[in-house]
């Protein structure tokens, strides 16, 4: 099984931390930058990481341009990337391209309580926090748990179904929050999903997933992959550089 391993670097810049993940699908060595700034550098298996502070301090103004070009635009994004508690939750992952408003907007109410701190669903897409109001940590973690579930619910059938129609299975699905990754394939065709695709329009969702059911047959992004995905689904390109800058659709509060 290609078992992803995250684990601190052994070594650190001045400037900033990083984390290192070994990827059996690596044929050499990546450095990845989310949006809130951190750095993840993607090894092949054996690789001998002893070689990565040279690597990094010789791609050190490479990551710190790219790092304050990602702040200074996620500081430019609209008001609803809230970091404090946050009023709805605007899903699009059933919204074409074409439509402007969310497929869903669930309101987000909040109840101090003495008890556990919880995200209830309430008739008429509500959710209610109800315990340690005050700890916006904790009240984030509640709705992102209460993402996974859903997303588990409405995404999974759906990569069920593009695995029946275009001849691509898979094993076993499975619901994450990814901090760099939309979505990943295994070895043994076990398919992650990022519960923050719930807040991309319904085409991006749509190619995320047939990319990852195309990595079942291919597990690189060689000419082959690209001409399955292709045939798969012919338009994708225009949804690939989409998803580029799919961050800017997921709030704030997600990521924190």
């Amino acid at each position: 099984m290609a078992q992803l391993e995250l684990f601190p670097s052994s070594a650190r810049p001045n400037d900033f931390d990083y984390t290192v993940r070994t990827s059996q699908r690596a044929k050499h060595v990546s450095i990845k930058i989310s949006v809130d700034g951190s750095v993840e550098v993607v090894v092949p298996p054996k690789y001998n990481c002893n070689k990565l502070p040279g690597l990094m301090a010789n791609r050190r103004d490479w990551i710190l341009k790219n790092r304050a070009r990602l702040l200074n635009e996620r500081q430019d994004t609209t008001t609803d990337w809230q970091t404090s508690q946050p009023e709805k939750l605007e899903l699009r992952w059933q919204a074409p391209l074409a439509q402007a408003d969310p497929s869903e907007v669930w309101q987000v109410s909040y109840e101090a309580d003495p008890g556990p701190t919880l995200c209830i669903p309430l008739p008429g897409h509500g959710l209610k926090v109800r315990g340690n109001v005050d700890h916006l940590p904790t009240c984030h973690q509640v709705l992102c748990e209460w993402l996974g579930h859903k997303a588990h619910r409405e995404l999974v059938p759906w990569l069920r179904q593009l695995s029946f129609d275009l001849e691509l299975p898979f094993k076993r699905p499975s619901v994450r929050g990814q901090k760099t990754r939309w979505a990943s394939c295994s070895s043994n065709k076990n398919i992650s999903l990022n519960y923050k695709l719930l807040f991309l329009p319904q085409e991006v969702v749509h190619y995320v997933l047939v990319h990852e059911l195309c990595h079942t047959v291919h597990m690189n992004h060689s000419p082959a992959f690209w001409q399955l995905v292709g045939e798969k689904m012919p338009e994708f390109e225009v949804h690939r550089k989409i998803l580029k800058n799919g961050w800017k659709y997921v709030p704030r509060w997600v990521e924190s």
